[in-house]
């Protein structure tokens, strides 16, 4: 007795209807066995494969002092070639109406902290409003020497203020619709720094600061000159209207549209020009040194 109750009609039925509505053939319990064995031995392969093939590649050594993989800094580098070939003087991001702004999280905090596990903007080196006004970038330039530093003063009073409104975008995939006020880092650099405007990096970096005697590590961000040069990236000092918090990088930042959160540096300290592929904070741990799109 097989314990099946159909009929040989209804059974024959049954075969019917699952021939229509199936998307597949119907196939017996040893074939179906047979198949599934075969999957589970090839994705184990793939996964040993894939296993295998990732500690080869760590294996394979990195540049000088770099922390990934020499083949996969040559894939990033790929990546910035392409990019820097397909840019486009006179391109522009897209911006909006300041009715679309949103609220922005607090996101990244190195170069602001005042302790390593800062979580919250108390816990940040804090800029009181003297310190703000009187507030220099330092530059340094692409021969070593010391060039006349900008007053944020300067900055706020001697040049043409922009208010624009773009998507502001992270690497870890979220972005927010923001408003910014500020002046064209061009336009800056223009009357500061006229000797420099052919090098080839910008690197900024945050002032080494202390708050209770304890001090941040500086973090920096490489700028590219077409990023420099772009009629969109501003040094600002205000977001959606009001004045930066030590969160978002008091008393002055960068922004831009065509880089990621983690090449928009806040609180800038310094400039550093240089014409020799640069490092920052994030290249040096295996992020892309682009980080643009």
């Amino acid at each position: 007795m097989t314990g099946d109750a159909r009929t040989p009609a209804e059974a024959e039925r049954e075969r019917r209807l699952r021939e229509q509505t199936d998307d597949g053939e119907i196939i017996s319990a040893a074939d179906y066995r047979k198949r599934s064995r075969r999957s589970f031995l090839s994705f184990a392969a793939l996964g040993v494969g894939g296993y295998v093939g990732f500690n080869r590649l760590q294996s394979m050594g990195s540049r000088d002092s770099d922390t990934i993989p020499a083949a996969l800094r040559t894939g990033l580098e790929f990546n910035q070639a392409v990019w820097e070939t397909i840019q486009r003087d006179g391109a522009r991001a897209r911006t909006f109406s300041v009715s679309d702004i949103e609220e922005i999280r607090v996101n990244g905090r190195h170069g602001l902290r005042a302790t390593s596990n800062a979580t919250a903007e108390a816990d940040l080196i804090q800029v009181s409003d003297e310190e703000a006004a009187a507030w220099e970038i330092t530059m340094t330039g692409v021969d070593g020497s010391n060039l006349d530093p900008i007053p944020l003063a300067s900055i706020k009073s001697d040049f043409n203020v922009h208010e624009m409104v773009w998507e502001h975008k992270c690497v870890e995939g979220w972005s927010n619709i923001v408003q910014w006020t500020g002046v064209r880092v061009s336009d800056v650099l223009e009357r500061y720094a006229p000797d420099q405007l052919d090098a080839d990096w910008g690197v900024m970096r945050t002032p080494a600061m202390t708050d209770g005697g304890r001090q941040e590590r500086e973090y920096s961000a490489a700028i590219d000159r077409y990023t420099l040069d772009h009629s969109q990236t501003l040094f600002a000092w205000r977001l959606n209207g009001e004045d930066l918090t030590n969160g978002h990088g008091a008393p002055v930042r960068l922004v831009t549209p065509f880089k990621y959160g983690i090449k928009q540096i806040k609180r800038i300290g310094s400039i550093e020009f240089t014409n020799d592929t640069p490092s920052d904070y994030w290249t040096d741990r295996g992020y892309d040194l682009h980080a643009g799109f």
